[in-house]
């Protein structure tokens, strides 16, 4: 099963990477320096509907993280199950979540990055969403991200993480939500 993760992150890293990217931050910083971070635009907008009922938009992003240091880096990610609203849409509600790899893939589509996010919201919604992670020196680590809300918004979606110093933060159409850290161990 490993193997087949392996193969299917593989082989869809060279798909995603081909792609164009939404936004790129390459760090030079002191603290950050060989530090990049690309964010995908969405794929999605389709409709999900809950094991008690309700229904939710979702949109799904892909996040790239390398690692051009010297060093490992720590990847820690942890999203609340609370809701939020962004001041572009402030009737939407919004909730975050990072589905595991090993539950996602499907074998007959790409649309939505050949994720199948209804059988991971099925089991994970309302519930915290985490990743904890080290990146090798000169590797780079691709995940995903999807943004679920109560409706549709008017124009569109954009999302992707940042660093603020030593914080993670995930923006979403410009609503800062602080998630995490990236810690380049010594």
């Amino acid at each position: 099963m490993k193997l087949f993760i392996t193969i299917s992150l593989l082989l869809s890293s060279f798909t995603i990477l081909g792609q164009k990217f939404h936004s790129e931050f390459k760090y030079m910083d002191s603290i950050h320096k060989g530090i990049t971070i690309q964010n995908s635009y969405p794929r999605g907008g389709q409709r999900y509907t809950s094991p008690n009922g309700n229904e939710y938009v979702y949109v799904i992003f892909w996040t790239c993280i390398t690692n051009e240091t010297d060093s490992n880096i720590e990847l820690k990610i942890d999203f609340l199950p609370d809701s939020f609203t962004t001041p572009s849409s402030p009737n939407v509600n919004f909730n975050i979540y990072l589905p595991q790899e090993e539950m996602m893939f499907e074998n007959d589509s790409l649309y939505n990055y050949g994720l199948n996010l209804k059988s991971f919201l099925d089991e994970s919604i309302n519930k915290p969403s985490e990743l904890n992670t080290i990146i090798k020196p000169n590797d780079l680590y691709l995940f995903y991200t999807g943004a679920i809300s109560n409706r549709g918004v008017n124009g569109v979606v954009r999302a992707g993480f940042e660093l603020d110093n030593q914080d993670l933060v995930y923006k979403l159409n410009g609503y800062q939500v602080n998630c995490g850290e990236i810690v380049i161990e010594k």
